[in-house]
């Protein structure tokens, strides 16, 4: 779909609605030969809070310009980066520069306006009220849910959460979806999985209705009733389901895997091979957390880098998840320029324990220049972001370019590995 102006130019993007990780192809004609012109995106989340990007473009003989061939000469990135507009997403110059991109209306889409204008423009010019009308612009529509995906408020027992269900009879297979220290519900994953066929349930464990407002303790009776929740449904797969976590969520998967039977897969993005912080309760035994060293941590002008906060898991031998137990397989995604944590060091820590007691289930993926935060593709990237719990910026590392390939490549890898080992 394509708008046009009185100047002539005509930008597409293709297709103008879309699924969130699906590419689109972007387009302008109808410009002068080597025409310099500037790539803008701009939306605005249920906060209303605004988000952007640019990128300059040359236009070629034929006074088109083709994003997905065509180098970016500037802007929020350089080089062919064909869902960069998309990737590299940031809070405009007049807000809070540390705002993360948080999808808490799944049910709607993300609209994004695409538009072009003449030069190579800055930022804050874009922003301005001063600025000139664009050439042309369209109003793209990226969905978190498929047609006829469902949403489902879960209180069962003591379990808080949000299931998303496929369209069709099913039965599908079940995932439990858990994200880290942000807290409360988050549903964006959820929901895109269960447009790619998963019943997930984007499961909550603090800070969220009745549950404990902090990290206290976690007992994995709680666990044990999300899986029961998931595998008596009509609609999954009652054999086994898998668990994804990131961050704090990806050691919880772990231990999901390791202590609960009927967990046959999980992905840990970005976790510990130990249990962090909090207690966990496992039946009568209580495992205990490692801990964070604030003293160990770093500036990077105002923004906080954690690397080397959180303690060394081999020094507290009763912490680590003994995963060579678990009859269940292994996915572990990794970004090396990871600076929450040692995500590559607890990686190769659990596949070590692993590889000594004779075990080939698990993959392990690596992803150079990708940071903590490693979501389904084409989410914005962001390097630092503002840590409710901590009260200031946090560093996540990652650089846009390799972390948003990171994404494209890590969320199929995740897909195949779950549809392989979940029954």
């Amino acid at each position: 779909m394509s708008s046009t102006s009185q100047e002539g130019a005509i930008l597409s993007v293709n297709p103008l609605s879309c699924l969130h990780d699906e590419p689109v192809c972007i387009k302008v004609s109808g410009l002068k030969p080597n025409q310099d012109v500037t790539l803008h995106s701009s939306m605005k989340d249920v906060r209303n809070i605004h988000f952007m990007s640019y990128a300059h473009y040359r236009a070629d003989g034929n006074g088109e310009v083709d994003v997905d061939v065509m180098e970016s000469l500037g802007g929020e990135y350089e080089g062919v980066f064909p869902m960069g507009l998309f990737g590299s997403l940031a809070p405009a110059p007049n807000e809070y520069k540390y705002t993360r991109f948080f999808k808490r209306d799944v049910e709607n889409p993300n609209l994004v306006t695409i538009s072009v204008h003449d030069g190579h423009l800055s930022a804050e010019t874009l922003c301005s009220s001063e600025a000139s009308k664009p050439l042309s612009s369209v109003v793209h529509e990226r969905h978190y849910m498929a047609p006829g995906v469902q949403r489902i408020p879960v209180r069962y027992g003591k379990v808080r959460g949000a299931l998303f269900l496929p369209p069709g009879d099913g039965p599908f297979p079940g995932v439990v979806d858990m994200f880290g220290t942000a807290g409360g519900l988050l549903e964006f994953r959820s929901a895109q999985l269960a447009s790619r066929g998963f019943a997930s349930l984007a499961l909550a464990f603090f800070n969220y209705d009745d549950l404990p407002k902090g990290l206290e303790e976690f007992d994995i009776a709680y666990f044990e009733e999300a899986v029961e929740y998931l595998l008596k449904h009509e609609k999954v797969m009652n054999q086994s389901i898998g668990a994804i976590g990131v961050s704090k969520g990806g050691d919880l998967a772990l231990s999901m895997a390791t202590y609960i039977p009927e967990v046959k897969a999980a992905v840990s993005i970005n976790g510990c091979n130990a249990n962090v912080q909090a207690e966990f309760k496992i039946s009568s035994r209580i495992v205990p957390g490692l801990q964070f060293d604030v003293s160990r941590a770093k500036f990077e002008n105002e923004i906080l880098d954690c690397f080397d906060v959180l303690d060394d898991s081999l020094s507290m031998p009763e912490a680590i998840i003994p995963v060579e137990e678990a009859d269940a397989n292994f996915l572990f995604l990794v970004g090396r320029d990871d600076r929450n944590w040692k995500s590559v060091e607890y990686a190769d820590h659990a596949v070590n324990r692993l590889i000594r007691a004779g075990k080939s289930n698990f993959e392990v993926h690596q992803y150079p220049g990708a940071g903590h935060l490693i979501e389904p593709p084409h989410a914005p990237f962001i390097r630092a972001s503002l840590h409710k719990l901590v009260r200031m910026p946090m560093l996540w590392g990652g650089r846009t370019v390799p972390h948003t390939k990171a994404q494209i490549h890590a969320w199929p890898t995740m897909l195949r590995f779950l549809r392989r080992c979940v029954r």
